[in-house]
């Protein structure tokens, strides 16, 4: 499992260096970092799970041991019972992480991000959706991870008399809570009575500078909207009761339960087969089982990207969440009454 985590926390490396690009501080981007590992749990305890279980009945089959759990009368479920109750422990912790810690710690990263878009007024041009200016436009070459960039374009309607305002500046650079612009030029208007012409102000400076985050706190929106993977369990299925909540929102919260119920049943389904797909009777060493699990692992993880894909349609998302589980179930209780019929 930790050698899962260290592999597939390479995936969440986009948003680490996200974070590292707005706030360098070393104890957020560390603690950042933590909140990305439950991310990946629900993924590394099924196949670490498959992993394991493969490999412990393959080394009892090898050292002959598994035969002389046998010749001893020991049967090949009651070995398995120590394995599917770990199993089953494993479940109801993946469950638990699923349910309550993986979203709290995407809504502590979510808030870390905002806190750290705060501070830079360049992200926050460059990400429109989080400016509370609206019919506004930019255009800019970001540079030294987003703290400095070049021949900068902003334009914004002013709502009061319908009219454009821009922006242009060769460079912004935003070092210390302190934001310095050069050969800065601004075009604005007044309001006129008359209709047939415009009074325009024209401003050029060669250097000027404010305060980061004071005008990040005049540009950012003050609220942000939390998809369903945020919610831990309870105000989830809250969810599905409230007369309020529109349809698009309810198959949203649909498609996340199901999600959160896969990866558990999974995790217990994986280790079965893990058990059936490591037994080996003869001599030599095959690797029939081994490949029979990466099918059939991967076949899984590909039912659960088309249910992502049909997140929308609920019953689509329970067909393709369900579709592999009695498939593994056959598949395992196949390989593992092969095995006492002494066929390989």
């Amino acid at each position: 499992m930790s050698g899962f985590i260290s592999i597939l926390l390479v995936t969440r490396v986009q948003e680490i260096a996200r974070l590292a690009a707005l706030n360098s501080q070393i104890g957020k981007i560390f603690l950042f970092t933590l909140f990305q590992i439950p991310y990946i749990l629900p993924i590394a305890i099924p196949i670490s799970g498959l992993i394991a279980a493969i490999l412990l009945l393959n080394r009892l089959s090898h050292t002959h041991e598994l035969t002389a759990f046998r010749a001893s009368g020991i049967g090949v479920k009651t070995l398995g019972t120590p394995l599917l109750m770990a199993a089953f422990l494993l479940s109801v912790i993946n469950f638990a992480i699923v349910a309550e810690v993986t979203p709290r710690c995407r809504h502590l990263s979510h808030n870390l991000i905002q806190s750290a878009a705060t501070i830079n007024p360049l992200f926050l041009m460059k990400k429109s959706k989080m400016l509370k200016l609206q019919d506004s436009y930019v255009d800019m070459k970001m540079t030294h991870l987003g703290k400095e960039a070049k021949d900068i374009i902003f334009a914004v309607k002013n709502e009061s008399n319908d009219r454009l305002s821009l922006m242009t500046a060769k460079k912004f650079l935003v070092e210390d809570n302190l934001m310095t612009g050069r050969h800065v030029a601004i075009i604005s208007n007044v309001a006129n009575e008359e209709d047939f012409f415009d009074s325009l102000i024209i401003e050029n400076q060669e250097m000027m500078s404010t305060s980061a985050s004071a005008l990040s706190g005049l540009m950012k929106k003050q609220t942000h909207r939390l998809g369903m993977e945020h919610l831990p369990m309870t105000p989830l299925i809250q969810t599905f009761s409230d007369p309020k909540a529109k349809p698009k929102t309810v198959k949203r919260a649909q498609f996340e339960l199901c999600r959160r119920i896969f990866f558990p049943s999974i995790t217990f389904v994986f280790t079965l087969l893990g058990f059936s797909l490591g037994m080996q009777i003869g001599r030599g060493r095959k690797k029939k089982g081994l490949y029979s699990a990466i099918l059939l692992s991967a076949f899984t993880f590909i039912c659960s990207i088309a249910a992502k894909s049909f997140q929308l349609s609920p019953h689509k998302v329970i067909f393709f969440y369900t579709l592999p589980i009695p498939i593994l179930l056959f598949a395992s209780f196949w390989f593992q009454k092969r095995i006492l019929g002494g066929i390989e």
